[in-house]
């Protein structure tokens, strides 16, 4: 029943559009537009209600840093469980494919659900749900936040086209036009093309080096080893393929969708590189795969001992693949969760060494030695990537100690993002309800945030015009729904 007076609000308003205002400019539209946002700000309190309606209906571009595993929620991941018909163990609440004989029961998914206490407490290591809402005991918000890839990790690729189209499908909801999502390794094991023996020996060497020559001169034996093995390049061509095929009928005239792959920065160095090195041919092989990352938990002991080689990685691909982009998780860290040193580069090194062309969280500027020189490099070479929701949680970094006002300030383009939208059980409308309840930026400048999101995507340049031309339509129809909707609210 609500959504059908949605819809009948929708239909009045373009009614009324259409028949008593055909004539006015659209920069009329726009001005009327952005007087109904600021009357959400007119109380001491900003209107949440009033900025929900409004962003829902505003047109949000693109969604730039995209987990496609943690962006579906928990009870689709149930549902293909139960498809499956693999179980959940009441003990460790992670999926189990059949039942054994250990102490702990094994449950179908429709038992899960018939017992209201254990179904909530799944909700609770599968997403973030309550967790701040009631009494219990509790790992600390990042280790919880990561964690719950290793509860649905089993069952998130066994339906992807699947996945695909439910992320589709929420995006058309709420307006948004593009998303550029992090979706799988490769899947190339470098044990498969190196003996134990050479596997340790690798990595010890490439955490023995100390400049980017050294780096350079191991990656290259490496490399060789790879590309001169059938193996390796069937594999590559395979992830290729089978992605393609899942891609079929994802993109129309109103949505288009891209892919990045990447690398898990708490893996051994020789897979990293593998993941990396397989990443960057598989963007080369493929029109949808647009770039390659880095991710997993950036204060990981692995990943902050191995910080500056993965850069140096990223470094020597880039000269040696520099058609393929990179945005580079960097800087999700503060003060406490690291020590204090390691505040101090990290942002720096993924532009100064890894090219990055978009920097992921970018938290730690405030605390960078080098903030200012990397802020002006920000400004004219990479956008930042701010997922506010995210940063609460795993940082507890919200407010004014947020980098937002600095970055907004000093001009250094930025989008605005989701990061796991189904692990944190919200949506693009949420990061930018939270941005405007906030930070109260213009609605000017809300705009060219989501213009940002196409312009500093990894869109072919013909695909940048196509989704822009698509954005100029949206916003045209909005503004005029906005600038009629505001003469009817009193």
């Amino acid at each position: 029943m609500r959504y059908l007076k949605h819809l009948s609000l929708l239909l009045l308003l373009s009614i009324y559009v259409e028949c008593a205002t055909p004539t006015l400019p659209q920069s009329n539209h726009e001005s009327a537009t952005a007087m109904l946002y600021e009357r959400s700000f007119e109380t001491k309190e900003p209107n949440i209600a009033m900025l929900n309606l409004f962003f829902t209906q505003m047109p949000k571009g693109g969604d730039l840093h995209h987990h496609y595993s943690g962006s579906l929620y928990a009870e689709t991941y149930l549902e293909w469980v139960k498809n499956k018909n693999w179980l959940i163990d009441t003990c460790s609440f992670k999926i189990v494919k059949t039942k054994s004989n250990a102490s702990c029961k094994q449950i179908s998914v429709d038992e899960l659900i018939a017992n209201d206490t254990l179904y909530r407490q799944l909700l609770t290591l599968w997403s973030d749900k309550d967790f701040n809402n009631h009494s219990h005991d509790q790992l600390p918000p990042d280790s919880n936040f990561f964690n719950t890839f290793i509860y649905f990790s089993p069952i998130s690729d066994q339906y992807m086209d699947i996945g695909l189209n439910l992320i589709k499908e929420r995006a058309l909801s709420e307006n948004v036009s593009y998303i550029e999502s992090m979706l799988a390794r490769v899947g190339v094991n470098s044990t498969e093309f190196f003996n134990a023996e050479e596997v340790t020996k690798l990595n010890n060497e490439l955490r023995n080096t100390t400049s980017q020559e050294e780096v350079n001169a191991l990656l290259e034996r490496i490399s060789t080893v790879f590309s001169n093995a059938q193996a390796f390049n069937e594999k590559i061509n395979n992830f290729v393929k089978e992605l393609e095929q899942k891609h079929q009928g994802i993109d129309n005239e109103s949505f288009t969708m891209r892919y990045q792959t990447y690398a898990v920065r708490v893996l051994n160095p020789l897979q990293v590189y593998t993941d990396l090195f397989s990443g960057y041919l598989a963007a080369l092989n493929s029109p949808v795969i647009v770039g390659v990352n880095i991710v997993a938990p950036e204060n990981n002991t692995v990943a902050i001992n191995d910080y500056t080689l993965h850069m140096r990685m990223f470094h020597y691909l880039a000269n040696k693949y520099p058609k393929v982009h990179r945005s580079l998780h960097a800087g999700e860290l503060t003060l406490g969760m690291v020590e204090p040193k390691e505040l101090l580069f990290h942002i720096t090194q993924a532009r100064d060494i890894g090219r990055a062309e978009r920097i992921g969280h970018g938290v730690d500027l405030p605390y960078e030695k080098e903030s200012l020189r990397v802020l002006e490099d920000l400004k004219h070479h990479a956008a930042i990537e701010i997922n506010l929701t995210s940063n609460q949680f795993i940082l507890g970094v919200t407010g004014n100690a947020h980098p937002y006002p600095i970055y907004a300030a000093y001009g250094v383009p930025l989008v605005i993002s989701t990061d796991d939208s189904g692990v944190s059980r919200n949506n693009l409308t949420h990061e930018y309800i939270l941005l405007a309840s906030r930070y109260h930026p213009s609605y000017m400048t809300l705009k060219t945030y989501v213009y940002n999101s196409i312009d500093y995507s990894f869109l072919s340049p013909e695909d940048k015009i196509k989704v822009r031309a698509q954005l100029d339509k949206k916003f045209m129809v909005f503004e005029r729904e906005m600038s009629a909707l505001a003469k009817h609210l009193k």
